[in-house]
């Protein structure tokens, strides 16, 4: 009868590093002899930080591409378009490190870009104007009672 013998690898040198860390340190990889990566999770995400860093212009427009009626020309002609403030309420900061394209959700059209905020907010709101109205006439509401010192 044949016995199978079973290895634990406990730990692991980093190629990129050379540090011996534990096996925890490392990205799994099924697809490795070990199932994890050859580089620490530490040398892993900095190389992506160093990349994203010196790519930006390919990530951002790789980035659009993924948003459904947007690419990097018609994004960069909105930028300047737009004086590169957000389309609703003005900001000149984006809040990430770029606008978020909106787009009609039915269409596929663009509409223009915004801040992270007032994208997510149509988003909550679920891009209908109806409760975006009834949102405006809440806070109007409130607005007036808080300043007039009155209940409802």
């Amino acid at each position: 009868m044949a016995h199978l013998r079973v290895i634990i690898i406990v730990m692991k040198i980093c190629i990129d590093c050379g540090q011996e860390l534990p096996r925890s340190k490392f990205h799994i990889r099924s697809g490795r002899k070990i199932g994890i990566q050859g580089k620490c999770k530490d040398c892993t995400n900095a190389r992506k930080r160093e990349y994203r860093k010196n790519n930006k212009d390919l990530i951002r427009a790789q980035n659009k591409k993924r948003n459904p009626g947007w690419d990097i020309n018609r994004y960069n002609e909105y930028v300047e378009l737009q004086g590169n403030r957000c389309a609703i309420c003005g900001t000149d900061n984006p809040l990430l490190s770029d606008w978020s394209a909106d787009h009609d959700h039915v269409t596929n059209q663009p509409r223009g870009l915004l801040c992270v905020r007032c994208n997510a907010g149509l988003g909550y709101f679920k891009d209908n104007p109806e409760h975006l109205q009834s949102a405006i006439n809440y806070l109007r509401k409130w607005q007036s009672i808080t300043t007039d010192h009155s209940a409802p």
